[in-house]
């Protein structure tokens, strides 16, 4: 039985990874070439869907903030899992 999605990889925050994104002036397509992290992936991060920790790290050096920065906070997902 495989593990689920939200006890092995990150979720992003949109808002928090887009402002990031803004401070740091760059697109998709020139943070995933500066990461080496293929663009759909900096795609689905900026959308705020799960991604594996080693592409939120990659991710997160180039804009220079923590991994911390950019997933949604702990208070926040406890409160989804908790309506579903």
């Amino acid at each position: 039985m495989s593990k689920l999605k939200y006890t092995t990889m990150l979720r992003p925050d949109s808002r928090k990874v887009l402002i990031a994104m803004a401070e740091a002036e760059l697109q998709s397509k020139e943070l995933a070439a500066k990461s080496g992290v293929p663009v759909n992936i900096v795609y689905i991060a900026r959308r705020g869907y799960y991604v594996k920790p080693v592409y939120l790290g990659k991710i997160s050096k180039v804009l220079q903030v923590r991994v911390a920065d950019l997933i949604e906070d702990i208070k926040d997902v406890s409160e989804q899992t908790a309506v579903t």
